[in-house]
């Protein structure tokens, strides 16, 4: 039976089933493959502390997550249909695992963090 997202442990789950998806889908594998890749492990571990931090409140966060979009943007132009896709799978393994209000705040702000990623690359692509 499916249980809300309520530990560190459900959060790497969910992290790597997630990356699992990723790494095997047909538009975005060769951005994971070639940006995160290489240091895999530490890559789960910084977005599971993402979302250990805002799922649960761990405080234990410490990038910035915009920027180190920005500069994935130079190296693979990010557009909706990427931003989508990541969104689809994202939704999906959080279906698949767990059931609760911490899942569907995870789905919500990752929608909300797509849009405002989306917003802010479209805005610096038209300040060129």
């Amino acid at each position: 039976m499916k249980h809300d997202i309520t530990t560190r442990n459900d959060i790497d789950n969910l992290v790597q089933s997630f990356y699992n998806k990723l790494l095997h889908d047909d538009l975005l594998h060769i951005i994971f493959e070639k940006m995160v890749l290489p240091n895999l492990e530490e890559h789960l571990k910084t977005i599971a502390d993402f979302w250990d931090s805002i799922l649960l409140d761990a405080n234990n966060y410490r990038g910035n997550v915009t920027e180190k979009h920005f500069e994935l943007d130079k190296q693979f132009p990010l557009s909706k249909t990427e931003f989508d896709r990541w969104l689809l799978h994202w939704n999906t393994t959080i279906d698949e695992l767990f059931l609760g209000e911490k899942a569907n705040t995870a789905k919500q702000r990752a929608q909300s963090i797509a849009d405002i990623m989306q917003y802010k690359l479209d805005f610096i692509r038209q300040q060129k």
